[in-house]
């Protein structure tokens, strides 16, 4: 029972990593960039993440869960406000806003800084923000 259990769980991680990583790349980012927003281990390397794409989980530590939360968190707050075409989110996603200071969200997202990811998700989910707003 344990065995099917564990097969279960990395089949739903591996899906969920092939996901994430699709999801990185529509949005067009680089290797390097992709290790920053990931926060991924020093010893993995750009040359790895062909292996997320096909058949290998992404590291199961909780800052690399976190932003996999995020990241999910964005791209399906994208496909909520954009319902009717896939491709306005990404167009979002590349052009400079005011709520940025004339910067693209997508930069922010890439320098890889948690605090730059979160305030595009809370910006996108204002029920993400109502939930962590602190003031």
């Amino acid at each position: 029972m344990s065995d099917q259990k564990s097969e279960e769980q990395l089949a739903k991680a591996i899906e969920m990593t092939t996901n994430v990583m699709s999801i990185l790349d529509s949005w067009k980012l680089s290797g390097e960039e992709i290790l920053k927003v990931l926060s991924l281990p020093e010893n993995v390397k750009v040359r790895h993440l062909g292996q997320f794409r096909q058949n290998k989980p992404l590291p199961d530590t909780p800052l690399v869960v976190e932003r996999i939360r995020h990241v999910l968190g964005i791209a399906n707050a994208l496909r909520t406000s954009y319902p009717t075409n896939p491709h306005m989110g990404t167009f979002w996603l590349n052009n400079k806003t005011r709520r940025f200071n004339n910067q693209k969200p997508i930069d922010l997202i890439a320098t890889g800084e948690l605090e730059s990811i979160v305030d595009v998700r809370k910006h996108l989910d204002c029920a993400y923000d109502w939930f962590t707003d602190e003031n």
